[in-house]
């Protein structure tokens, strides 16, 4: 007698079975009922610039604690999307698993495609790069270092990681190409993301020999 086979779950944000529409309102949902809303480019765009004319120099702070609250909600929906989805906790998921729902679950919310590098974990930092961001797409690239290129999305993943983590950290825009197709971030302690920005960014992009002498 053969043993009944165990299907293996997809993966959790797979839109074909986490996306949920109705057609009659036009609304959408995750599987679990809670709203999902569609952010326009120009919405995206033009909320840096108001912001520019409205606050100044504090527009940086304010885009880059408002990313940091977004990435704290979407990371603590995120990890209790997979608890209830596996049936089991996060510290318990396989790594290559987790970070393929990773990768998936910014893919269905727009948010582009991420890849972790940890090769300078050794000092205290990840180097994460964010490919067609949803987040800084259309955006203008700041030459001027006091407005902190991409502080939304910097923000955004200070607040993934300290959620995922359980620490309080800070990020930065450290390279990113003219287009921007892709942009890479340092994730790490704040007082460590602090002094690099301090030290090293003042005149704009990490070099990869600047990024190695950290």
């Amino acid at each position: 007698m053969t043993q009944p086979t165990i299907p293996i779950p997809t993966n959790c944000f797979n839109p074909k079975s986490y996306v949920k529409s109705e057609p009659a309102s036009g609304l959408l949902a995750t599987r679990h009922g809670d709203r999902l809303i569609a952010v326009p480019e120009l919405l995206l765009r033009s909320i840096p610039r108001i912001l520019r004319v409205e606050a100044g120099e504090a527009s940086y702070l304010a885009l880059y604690t408002f990313g940091d609250n977004w990435g704290k909600t979407f990371g603590s929906r995120m990890m209790q999307d997979l608890v209830k989805y596996y049936r089991q906790p996060i510290l318990e998921t396989i790594a290559t698993e987790f970070f393929a729902n990773v990768e998936a679950a910014w893919a269905v919310h727009g948010l582009g495609k991420p890849s972790i590098d940890f090769s300078l974990a050794d000092r205290g930092l990840l180097v994460v790069t964010i490919a067609n961001s949803g987040i800084a797409n259309g955006q203008t690239v700041e030459n001027n270092p006091t407005y902190r290129s991409f502080s939304l999305e910097a923000g955004f993943l200070a607040g993934w990681f300290s959620n995922l983590t359980g620490e309080d950290l800070g990020a930065c825009a450290s390279n990113w190409s003219e287009a921007p197709i892709s942009m890479q971030f340092l994730v790490g302690s704040k007082i460590h993301i602090e002094s690099i920005e301090r030290s090293h960014l003042e005149q704009g992009m990490l070099t990869p020999d600047s990024l190695n002498s950290l």
